[in-house]
């Protein structure tokens, strides 16, 4: 175990500790701003650099500004996004009343969770009941939105992938 730096700490390299890094508020409005405005990341952030004086003087990494537009594009819809969806489950739902689907907005209200039980998926639970397990926790959409595909039965001690 170290209990020492073996090597000088140069006080320049401090604004690149995570502990000194951080997006401003200005900042935060000109990139969701530029990016609203279909700037590419890459643009969006020499301007802020630009802006700043310098790279040196931005305040945090161009990584930093790129994890913070992709955060407020997971929480942005397209126009018509969420009602598109809400049109496909209504049609689906009128084709096969089984189908259910349920949606959740936020209090701005943005789309915030999405759940639909395909009729053969009720079906087979009904015929089977036994636990039906899902796994979401990779990402998948351009939203960023976790998403339940792998379903997993398990009836009579066999698995079924």
């Amino acid at each position: 175990m170290v209990t020492e730096h073996n090597h000088e700490i140069d006080p320049t390299f401090s604004p690149l500790m995570p502990a000194h890094r951080h997006v401003n508020v200005h900042m935060k409005r000109q990139l969701e701003a530029n990016d609203i405005a279909s700037i590419r990341p890459c643009k969006n952030i020499r301007i802020c650099e630009v802006q700043s004086g310098g790279p040196q003087n931005l305040g945090c990494l161009p990584r930093d500004c790129r994890n913070f537009v992709d955060q407020r594009r997971r929480l942005r819809l397209g126009d018509g996004d969420a009602e598109a969806i809400h049109q496909l489950f209504c049609r689906l739902q009128l084709k096969n009343g089984n189908f259910f689907y349920s949606m959740d907005l936020d209090q701005d209200g943005r789309l915030h969770n999405v759940l639909w039980i395909h009729p053969r998926c009720r079906a087979a639970y009904e015929e089977f009941n036994d636990v039906v397990s899902f796994d979401t926790t990779y990402l998948v959409n351009r939203y960023k939105m976790p998403f339940a595909p792998w379903w997993v039965l398990i009836t009579n001690d066999i698995q079924y992938y």
